[in-house]
């Protein structure tokens, strides 16, 4: 009889495994004393010969990929992992490879849920096909082989070409998205949906192709202890990591003295927003059953073994910070080791630049305290770990923060430290804004004296307007470039919130920065990092609660630090639709400026001093920053197209 050509097929299979005497093939040769009659007992060794063949196929072909060199764009299929916990082949494409590592966009599925998988879950689409088809043919299989898709469809990466050089990093993990609360009676400002809205902005205007992704990992216990006390890492992470039991200068601390200690209390957010809402959800108390999954109320009056499980705005959480008892731990780790390996990448010269999308935020969080959506200081903790891993190639660091919120975690952190110097541009209020700190004359402690600026932004009390554009290009301009130049960083990051975008609610921001706006400041600091430390520069993600003006926001700061072709500003000119800051920034200006110049070679100036911007960045005829609404149009059906059929949803092009 003669074996199949085929080397994968079951015949083949079977044949090669009788020449090794593992398994003896049936003869019926005429010389044979009899021939065994077919019963169920050969009829079942028949099946088992399959089933161990099936297994040799895939063990051949798993042991394959790790030798098969994958490229953007390609034709795949991978595992993923449903809802239901189950696993499924879906119809995927390759974005990026690290060692043994692929990322993998699933086809029809939102931009935010592709994943880094191991090259044994990874087989390339053709493979399998042909394998699902032989199993049909021979009877393995009853169905016609189909190719899973996600809710959206099919894709078309027919004109996707990914970049050679792509310098600007991109670093995500799906596993930031646990982070959400429990409660279901509130809706929290900070919560999944916020990268959502960010990835699917970049895959709709073909950002994602520009960039080089950046494997995500969790920082660990000795990393975040280099910012935050002992008891504070130990609340917010998993107790049975094995960072905490290997750690000798943690014995000094009784774990047993109280299970859960509590934070600071603190002015809350949620508080603020919520002033005339029925706040009995923090009036009771609740525990987390880790065996059902789900939330269920105690009484607080009858707690039989003196415990309660953190649950948002319980016991050892603030009020305005959403927990959730199985995730945020994780959540916020990853966070902060996701920065620690962009900023490797940067430093070591992988990549130029990057873009942390990352949650929970970090810029509130101080040393033993979590407020403000914040568990662990994200930039504070890679900002450390940088300083120790390279200490000569990385001396000083910069940090600007251009979230509507002043970073009080950032500035208390290293208030006293001589080789970081913080910057913060916040809405202030004369202190009646949260977090109600960042005063003008905060300007550091001892060694740190000089090297904490804060430029606290407050209405003038006669015809009050809100900061824009020019105010905060004219903050950077005048007051963030010369300082800046005199340290001489070797490293920038920039705590990118973006709740100063125009659509936040007065409580939460109530600036109107636009898209473009934080793209020109994106590109002075991209230029000022080119200037002072060989372009290192790190965008860090931290507020930004409107999912449309945090999605537009996020993703013209990303184009400026891609520099893609017909999409980024190459120059300022006719950038703005003023050059002259209002009355209110004006002053505030003075009063930064007044403070800093005994630290910081700043010009004196006359009081009727209007900080204005060059003439050539005002545009012609007052044209305004954003498109009219015929060419946005005209964008939008360039970047989609419409399905005939309305029940369709549009093709989404790949990336």
């Amino acid at each position: 009889m003669a074996l199949s050509s085929d080397p994968l097929s079951p015949s083949s299979i079977t044949s090669s495994m009788s020449s090794t005497g593992k398994r003896r093939r049936r003869t019926t040769r005429k010389n044979d004393i009899s021939i065994p009659s077919p019963s169920s007992s050969i009829l079942e060794d028949d099946e088992q010969q399959k089933q161990e063949a099936e297994l040799i196929i895939n063990a051949q072909q798993q042991e394959q990929q790790k030798f098969i060199q994958y490229h953007g764009g390609d034709a795949v299929e991978a595992v993923k992992l449903t809802d239901d916990a189950a696993k499924q082949w879906y119809c995927a494409r390759v974005v990026d490879t690290d060692d043994s590592l692929v990322l993998v966009h699933y086809e029809g599925f939102p931009a935010d849920e592709a994943d880094w998988v191991s090259q044994t879950l990874v087989r390339p689409r053709s493979t399998l096909m042909i394998k699902k088809q032989r199993q049909q043919k021979q009877g393995l299989i009853s169905q016609q082989p189909k190719e899973l898709y996600g809710p959206r469809g099919e894709e078309d990466w027919k004109d996707f070409v990914q970049p050679a050089n792509r310098m600007t990093g991109l670093v995500h993990d799906r596993r930031m998205g646990l982070h959400s609360c429990p409660c279901s009676t509130i809706s929290h400002p900070e919560r999944p949906e916020r990268i959502t809205s960010i990835f699917n902005t970049l895959h709709h205007h073909r950002v994602l192709r520009y960039v080089r992704h950046i494997v995500a990992r969790e920082a660990s216990v000795s990393e975040l202890q280099r910012v935050h006390a002992k008891a504070h890492v130990r609340n917010y992470s998993p107790n049975d990591d094995d960072d905490h039991n290997n750690d000798a200068n943690d014995d000094d601390e009784d774990e047993n003295d109280d299970p859960n200690p509590r934070a600071h209390k603190i002015t809350s957010i949620e508080a603020l927003l919520n002033k005339s809402e029925d706040d009995n959800i923090f009036n009771k108390g609740y525990f987390y059953d880790k065996q059902q999954k789900q939330q269920k109320q105690i009484n607080n009056n009858n707690k039989s073994d003196g415990r309660r499980k953190m649950v948002c705005g319980q016991i050892g959480i603030a009020g305005d910070t959403t927990f959730h008892p199985l995730h945020t731990s994780l959540s916020a780790r990853v966070a902060a080791g996701s920065l620690i390996n962009l900023t490797d990448a940067i430093v070591d010269g992988r990549i130029r630049n990057g873009f942390a999308a990352i949650r929970p935020p970090g810029h509130h969080a101080e040393q033993d305290k979590v407020m403000g959506y914040c568990y662990f200081n994200n930039v504070a903790v890679a900002t450390q770990a940088v300083l120790k891993k390279y200490p000569s190639k990385i001396r000083k660091v910069l940090i600007l923060d251009w979230d509507i919120h002043h970073g009080n975690g950032t500035q208390q952190i290293f208030y006293d430290n001589p080789n970081v110097l913080y910057i913060s541009i916040h809405r202030w209020d004369q202190g009646r804004f949260y977090p109600f700190s960042g005063a003008p004359d905060e300007c550091g402690r001892s060694a740190g004296l000089g090297r904490n600026v804060n430029i606290a932004l407050s209405n003038c009390k006669e015809k009050p307007k809100p900061m824009g554009d020019t105010e905060f290009m004219a903050a950077i301009h005048h007051i963030v470039t010369p300082i800046a130049r005199q340290f001489g960083p070797d490293l920038i990051y920039v705590s990118a919130g973006f709740d100063a975008a125009e659509g936040h609610s007065p409580h939460l921001g109530g600036y109107h920065v636009t898209p473009r706006g934080y793209a020109l400041m994106t590109k002075m600091v991209k230029e000022l990092a080119e200037e002072l430390c060989d372009g290192r520069l790190a965008l860090v993600l931290e507020g930004g609660y409107e999912l449309e003006p945090l999605a537009e926001s996020a993703t013209a700061s990303i184009i400026q630090l891609c520099d893609i072709p017909n999409k980024s500003i190459s120059s300022y000119q006719g950038t703005l639709t003023s050059i002259k800051p209002n009355r209110g920034a004006s002053t505030s200006f003075h009063q930064v400026i007044e403070h800093q110049r005994q630290h910081w070679d700043l010009p004196e100036l006359p009081t009727d001093f209007r900080f204005l911007l060059p003439q050539e960045w005002k545009t012609v005829n007052s044209i305004s920053s954003r498109l009219p609404r015929r060419q946005q149009q005209q964008q939008q059906s360039q970047l989609y197209t419409t399905a005939t059929n309305n029940n369709k949803q549009p093709v989404i092009h790949g990336y």
